[in-house]
């Protein structure tokens, strides 16, 4: 394969960009804003989600969720669609050196490629911060069927371990050529 001279774009640029392509895709005003701290009515607005899409042992209380925003190298994205929250994204620094660790996503409107592009944007923000790799836990499969795992190697990830307790670990090795290509499939085009 021919090495890519394409250059990653800037995280802000993807910010921008990711918000007019999903504007484009809702017929709506989408925006993408980057939080590094939880406080009330942003925890009230990932709950409400939460409440939404998953059942009541993979939600956070408040605690938790204040808790997980404390953790060295938090971010939050959340996506804006008419100024009403819709979906988010939300991660911190791994236990190990070099990964992050991507906790949690939800989206209220599903198979609009709001997740992909929460996912791209992620490995872009990852990549610049200098991070070599995002892990993550996941189901096989999700209450209504979605096969989460394959969904995710899909997206570049890959499992590296299955626990019938934890779930399925998985990891996306970052590069410059993934993150291109990420960025090229999920936020930079129309």
């Amino acid at each position: 394969m021919p090495e890519m001279n394409v250059e990653v774009p800037s995280f802000e640029e993807a910010l921008t960009s990711a918000g007019a392509r999903l504007s484009g895709a809702l017929n709506g005003d989408c925006s993408v804003i980057v939080y590094h701290e939880l406080e009330g009515d942003l925890i009230e607005k990932i709950e409400r989600i939460e409440m939404q899409r998953f059942r009541r042992e993979l939600r956070y209380i408040r605690e938790e969720l204040s808790s997980r925003s404390l953790k060295e190298g938090f971010i939050c994205l959340m996506v804006y669609l008419d100024g009403e929250a819709v979906a988010f994204d939300f991660g911190y620094d791994d236990a190990e050196e070099g990964a992050y660790f991507s906790d949690t996503a939800a989206t209220l409107i599903k198979r609009r490629g709001i997740g992909a592009t929460l996912t791209a944007l992620e490995a872009l923000y990852s990549f610049e911060a200098g991070y070599r790799s995002v892990k993550m836990l996941t189901e096989e499969e999700d209450e209504s069927g979605r096969r989460l795992r394959e969904y995710w190697e899909s997206l570049g990830f890959r499992v590296t371990g299955v626990d019938p307790s934890a779930g399925v670990e998985m990891r996306l090795d970052l590069g410059q050529e993934v993150v291109v290509d990420l960025c090229a499939r999920y936020i930079l085009k129309t």
